[in-house]
């Protein structure tokens, strides 16, 4: 019986590579024709916001799926193998090479590898297996810094993969959400502790922490998510007031801004926070479905993005990162997805690659 269901199977492989249909190259006529740019604010003012492209999984960055998984995946039905897909990205960072995403819905961290076109997986620690991924940051020499808000603690890998060191613990966490890096220290931001805790980068020791629960100058209430700017000022979106706070390095209160509303400028449920290399100020609101974008000072600038699953339309943002091209990540997560966007500066072209 063993035997039959083999020679069965072997003969559908063969079956179905004998009917597949080519793929389509990249210059076949065949293909759709190419979308108009989509831009913000829309023609005729100036545009200010750009968007460049989605990724789902290692299939839109041309990672290769070899001829038999994909004919056992067409004998069984299966699109997509649920181990590569994310399920609930949240949490975004990337670089000149790879983009790194927290994935919570499927307990890991995916890396997608731009230049090798690869596709990495992290799952465990040194003896436990991740739980529920939120921040990530990686420093200049590819270490990646995970902060796991179920495990308590901020787990260390290198650039492959391997873990290598534990950050904090149970006793030092609540619930670790947010992180952000400079060369000497980490910042993580403890949202049921209400402050934000400082860990010495080398050592990995602990350093000290600073806010409290309250709603006064430096005080959080559920804070969530932290960026550090190329200044070393960090800015961090305190949910519950509804508002982003800004601090020097050592945790020392510069100046806030924000509301409780629904207008433009307002917050409902803010998440990912990040800064491009003007000083723009960009928070994803998961509620309001859209990024929106302040001035130093904290005036409503412009915002992208609404409602629905098509090009540049977001469900539940989370995550943001800006590299040093300003090129903008959003993890849109109820879609299952990183969106890629770039801001456009008073002399950059629009392009539509």
């Amino acid at each position: 019986m063993i035997h039959a269901i083999r020679y069965t199977l072997y003969a559908l492989i063969i079956l179905i590579i004998g009917c597949a249909t080519p793929e389509l190259s990249p210059q076949s006529s065949a293909l759709s024709p190419q979308l108009p740019v989509l831009v913000w604010p829309p023609p005729p003012q100036t545009p200010r916001i750009q968007y460049v492209r989605s990724i789902s999984g290692p299939q839109d960055i041309g990672t290769k799926v070899s001829w038999f998984k994909k004919t056992i995946n067409a004998i069984f039905g299966k699109e997509d193998d649920m181990e590569e897909i994310m399920l609930r990205p949240y949490g975004v960072f990337a670089d000149s090479e790879r983009i790194y995403v927290t994935d919570p819905g499927s307990n890991s961290v995916h890396i997608f590898d731009m230049k090798e076109k690869r596709h990495l997986i992290i799952r465990n620690g040194k003896k436990e297996n991740l739980i529920s991924p939120i921040g990530i940051a990686v420093d200049k020499n590819g270490e990646l810094y995970v902060s796991d808000s179920v495990l308590k603690k901020v787990l260390s890998f290198d650039r492959e993969g391997k873990y290598l060191r534990e950050i904090g613990s149970s006793q030092s966490f609540i619930r670790p959400t947010g992180i952000a890096i400079d060369e000497e220290r980490i910042y993580v931001v403890d949202t049921h502790a209400h402050h934000v805790l400082v860990f010495s980068k080398k050592e990995g020791t602990f350093l000290f922490h600073f806010g409290k629960h309250g709603n006064g100058k430096g005080d959080f209430n559920y804070p969530t998510h932290i960026c550090i700017d190329k200044n070393g000022f960090l800015y961090i979106t305190d949910s519950m007031n509804f508002r982003v706070q800004i601090f020097d390095r050592d945790g020392n209160f510069i100046s806030t801004f924000g509301k409780h509303g629904d207008g433009s400028g307002d917050f409902s449920k803010s998440k990912g926070i990040a800064v491009d290399s003007e000083g723009h100020i960009y928070v994803a609101d998961a509620h309001f479905d859209t990024v929106q974008i302040f001035d130093k000072a904290g005036n409503f600038l412009l915002d992208f993005g609404k409602t629905g699953s098509e090009e540049g339309q977001m469900v539940l943002p989370s995550g943001i990162f800006i590299d040093e091209q300003d090129r903008i990540y959003v993890a849109d997560s109820y879609n299952r997805r990183i969106q890629i966007f770039q801001y456009l500066k008073e002399k950059k072209e629009l392009n539509s690659k």
